[in-house]
């Protein structure tokens, strides 16, 4: 059987990216599995030509990646193997121990997140429409992206959100604990749940990337952090900011154009968290120590980065 082709990795094909999809044999007859995926490419060729003509795709719902998990929901997974994982830099050891901690960690364990909001700011009303988990899966990396296309499916993602908690899993994150784990413990409060991440351990990378760096760079963002430290500049990405508006005009009208925009802009922010954990751990314990202090660039064994 041919090897499937990844949907979303082929987004990376589009205007002004040389890269080109991977090409496949066509599929056995009855082979469900592969006319999804051929379905996510018709789609994403579509949302191509509208990003080039200024229209807009006013796809359905239901021709958005993935399946639907229960009515409002939809999951969409990608499978990023090992050597594929090595080459992008996705990479990492078995046995992790943190520099700015003493904890020392499986990377199966890991389980990084990042939702896509409503909003900006906290509150009742703030509303969790996309939540990425990357985690461990066999020999390479599972992205789990589960989406909210009505009102409706918010019960289910808080009990998606459960599940992904269960297994007492290493949480990673950046600027969760101030943001993403207080909008998701909302819902459940919402939806009369318990707090399933209360307890757990958790990675907020923000804090030691804060302590290394904080008036060495312009700012602490993750896409700044993962410039500095992994050489990485994204292209074509929408800023986290048009989330919110590309999720309404999509409630309001079906419009799938930016809303697939921002689920790549999500599997973006996961990418570099993985990427920003690996320069982290590879750093020595001095560089965390609280406050900036005197510049450590020419200590041994130090990985120097530069803004380039």
């Amino acid at each position: 059987m041919p090897a499937p082709v990844d949907p979303l990795a082929c987004a990376a094909a589009l205007p002004g990216n040389p890269v080109s999809p991977p090409v496949a044999s066509p599929p056995a007859p009855g082979d469900s599995a592969w006319r999804e995926r051929l379905a996510h490419l018709r789609l994403l060729a579509t949302e191509r030509s509208c990003r080039q003509t200024g229209r807009s795709a006013g796809a359905r719902a239901g021709e958005l990646p993935g399946r639907e998990l229960a009515p409002g929901l939809r999951l969409h997974e990608v499978r990023v193997g090992e050597s594929r994982a090595r080459l992008a830099g996705l990479e990492l050891a078995q046995g992790l121990r943190a520099p700015w901690s003493a904890e020392v960690v499986d990377r199966e364990q890991l389980c990084l997140f990042d939702t896509e909001t409503s909003g900006l700011a906290g509150g009742v009303g703030l509303k969790v429409f996309l939540l990425g988990v990357l985690r461990r899966d066999g020999d390479g990396w599972l992205l789990r992206q589960y989406l909210l296309t009505r009102l409706a499916g918010e019960a289910a993602l808080v009990d998606a959100w459960a599940e992904e908690c269960r297994g007492v899993p290493w949480l990673v994150s950046y600027n969760g604990k101030r943001f993403d784990l207080p909008a998701l413990r909302t819902l459940e409060t919402l939806h009369r749940r318990g707090a399933v991440a209360a307890g757990l351990g958790h990675w907020d990378l923000l804090y030691p990337v804060r302590r290394a760096f904080r008036g060495r760079w312009p700012d602490c963002r993750l896409t700044t952090a993962e410039r500095m430290l992994a050489g990485r500049e994204r292209a074509h990405d929408l800023p986290g900011g048009e989330a919110p508006r590309a999720w309404r005009t999509f409630l309001a009208h079906g419009d799938t154009g930016d809303l697939l925009r921002v689920m790549q802009h999500n599997r973006f922010d996961l990418e570099a968290l993985l990427r920003v954990l690996r320069a982290l751990l590879a750093m020595p314990e001095t560089r965390f120590e609280t406050g900036c202090g005197p510049r450590r660039d020419a200590e041994p064994g130090h990985r120097r980065w530069s803004p380039g």
